[in-house]
């Protein structure tokens, strides 16, 4: 019997991957490219996943029982299929590299600051496999059961930054083109709703599906965007400097001194978001490449995966700087064609098939 998750855990899933590497170090990324305009280049940024997100409800729907892959072979053919998915997979392990160096550099600094890469790879990477080696309904039920708390630890942060509010930020002070810039080389922070085109065929189409995915999804994108505008509001002209924007917009505050490590709340929340989407994109390997070599098994995948980190985060071939700089200059020239090209085309194509059937 297939693997299926429900409505609702396709809908939280899609909301979790709206938060995906954006919480952390991408406001201070884009303040450094773009000022306080940075707020106009996530909003592009986000507008663009929503509407990845409407083409897959799209295509869902005009095609419920087959898979991503299977749909590329049917409409661009065998060999594109396996060179796309190939594709995914350098994709996938990228981002997983990125979000594991982010998450990393947060917690030595919030957390503990003698911690090296190899205590956190033993606390995240072999976890992290194993559970996406059980599947993605235990992966789902995972992100049911956290969900609300980490949405509610959100919502707590963003109150508390309220009473941090020093001045409305400084827009427009960029050109247009300028704000275009700073969303295509941050871009490779996005486009994480490609997961829900991997596993189209495991996801039970169910009437509410569209409107439950867009309602959740649209709460995680006003929560960035309120994430990223306390951030710009408190910090300023030094928002460059504070690289963990949703702890720091709580804890530069003299105000709750009194109340112990309030921030607290904002590392337990990142710590289940970052191992959640560390699992998937492991999981979204798995997957990828069981397409490409049909005959390997699961373990093997997930061994492989954690020799190839495991040997690029010791060797220190991949580091914190290195991976921001690959991200924001090598992966963003990849980015758009990895998360448009093929879902717009299989877009034409659901929308010719509803036309026809609407026809008949």
């Amino acid at each position: 019997m297939k693997e299926t998750i429900s409505t609702r855990q396709t809908a939280i899933i899609s909301a979790l991957l709206i938060f995906s590497n954006k919480l952390l170090v991408l406001p201070s990324l884009l303040y450094e490219r773009s000022k306080a305009d940075g707020f106009f280049a996530i909003l592009i940024l986000l507008a663009l996943e929503m509407l990845l997100l409407f083409m897959f409800l799209k295509i869902k729907n005009a095609y419920p029982n087959l898979s991503f892959y299977e749909l590329i072979k049917q409409k661009l053919g065998v060999v594109f299929a396996k060179f796309f998915f190939v594709l995914l997979m350098v994709y996938f392990f990228f981002k997983a590299l990125l979000l594991f160096n982010v998450t990393f550099m947060y917690l030595h600094i919030q957390v503990y600051l003698d911690a090296t890469y190899y205590l956190f790879m033993f606390a995240f990477l072999f976890v992290m496999t194993t559970s996406a080696l059980r599947g993605l309904r235990p992966l789902a039920r995972g992100a049911e059961f956290v969900f609300s708390f980490i949405v509610a630890s959100l919502l707590f942060c963003l109150f508390l930054s309220f009473f941090n509010f020093k001045s409305f930020p400084i827009f427009f002070e960029q050109k247009f083109g300028n704000v275009l810039n700073s969303s295509w080389h941050t871009a490779c922070c996005c486009g994480d709703v490609l997961v829900l085109f991997v596993i189209m065929d495991k996801i039970e189409l169910r009437k509410g599906l569209n409107k439950k995915v867009l309602i959740y999804s649209g709460l995680s994108c006003l929560i960035v965007l309120l994430v990223f505008f306390m951030f710009y509001s408190i910090f300023g002209v030094t928002s460059f400097i504070h690289n963990n924007a949703l702890s720091d917009i709580i804890t530069f505050s003299y105000r709750f001194l009194d109340l112990g490590r309030l921030d607290l709340v904002a590392i337990i929340a990142n710590a289940f978001l970052s191992f959640l989407q560390l699992s998937i994109y492991a999981y979204m390997l798995m997957v990828c490449f069981k397409q490409v070599f049909t005959k390997i098994t699961d373990v093997y995948i997930a061994t492989f995966y954690n020799l190839l980190f495991t040997i690029i985060m010791i060797s220190a071939a991949i580091n914190y700087v290195s991976v921001i700089f690959l991200a924001q200059n090598v992966f963003s020239l990849a980015a758009p064609f990895i998360h448009f090209i093929v879902p717009a085309i299989l877009f034409v194509c659901a929308f010719k098939a509803a036309k026809r059937k609407e026809g008949t």
